[in-house]
């Protein structure tokens, strides 16, 4: 199973960095991902966004204007692949 991961604001550079660690962690579990960057005025308001980055996962916003650590990503992922 895939899980998506959208991230709002990917352009800018902790959205890069986000990016990356999501990448690092999805290969470190073994878990397909597919991410998704947001990087229009709009997709920031259509998910009611007021700070980049933002982390949606399975269309619901994770964290708003923050890196999480590896740890809560994987987390994250783990628990939204098995539900």
């Amino acid at each position: 199973m895939c899980i998506e991961i959208k991230i709002i604001g990917s352009n800018c550079s902790t959205g890069k960095r986000l990016k990356n660690m999501i990448e690092r962690v999805s290969k470190s579990i073994h878990k397909d991902v597919l991410i998704r960057e947001l990087n229009h005025a709009n997709d920031r308001k259509n998910y009611n966004v007021s700070m980049i980055p933002a982390l949606v996962i399975e269309d619901k916003i994770i964290s708003q204007g923050k890196i999480l650590s590896d740890k809560e990503i994987k987390k994250l992922i783990v628990s939204n692949v098995t539900n």
